[in-house]
């Protein structure tokens, strides 16, 4: 009875149950270093840290080396992983597009280290972060709306230089039947922490209407 119960069980490939733990923990380790750096990053512009982001980095990590353990050399395994995993449906929108870009390095570690190349993501970690560190500058889509002959733009871009790394006003438009105009300025920070001082600035001259911000 218990040797039908084991040979259930059977699989074509035999893993060292030993080396399999190893790369579980060394990827649950990267992980954290890799959940470590993103909070270094938002930090750097003034961003408050995403916890459940970072645990999500850390999960990635240990969930993709296990699934790379699983795989192994076998095509016709990957091929039915990733038709399995094809029903997933991310939902939550990534606000920021480095966000993103640490969810495939979370990616990328983990399945480095399900492969076995341990020295690729130790060399790969202190390059990514070096990377993150100086592409930490946060740009903003910010549309300003007046009366049509509002005459205080001179005003605005005073207070843009004052609290931007730099703008550049990209585009201009009309509503409500030509009585309410638009502006579209391509701002960059210095830090996240200048932008609730300079949206205050900014709504506060005189004949601004409304001021809007897409990150």
């Amino acid at each position: 009875m218990f040797e039908n119960l084991w040979t259930a069980f059977d699989s074509d490939t035999e893993l060292d149950l030993a080396t399999v733990f190893l790369r579980l923990v060394l990827a649950l380790a990267l992980g954290i270093i890799v959940a470590l750096v993103h909070r270094l990053t938002r930090a750097r512009i003034g961003r408050q840290p995403d916890g459940a982001l970072a645990g999500t980095l850390v999960m990635l990590c240990v969930l993709l080396a296990l699934t790379t353990v699983v795989v192994g050399d076998n095509v016709a395994r990957a091929f039915s992983i990733v038709g399995a995993l094809s029903i997933v449906r991310f939902r939550t929108v990534v606000e920021d597009t480095r966000d993103t870009a640490f969810v495939v390095f979370a990616v990328a570690i983990g399945l480095a280290v399900g492969a076995g190349y341990l020295w690729l993501p130790l060399l790969a970690i202190p390059v990514v972060a070096v990377a993150a560190m100086h592409s930490t500058a946060s740009a903003h889509r910010i549309t300003i709306r007046t009366g049509i002959g509002f005459q205080g733009w001179k005003d605005i871009e005073q207070a843009f230089a004052a609290g931007t790394k730099r703008f550049q006003c990209c585009g201009a438009g009309t509503r409500r039947g030509g009585t309410e105009q638009d502006r579209y300025y391509e701002v960059v920070l210095e830090s996240e922490r200048n932008l609730a001082p300079l949206l205050d600035e900014l709504s506060s001259c005189p004949g601004v209407l409304t001021v809007d911000i897409d990150r």
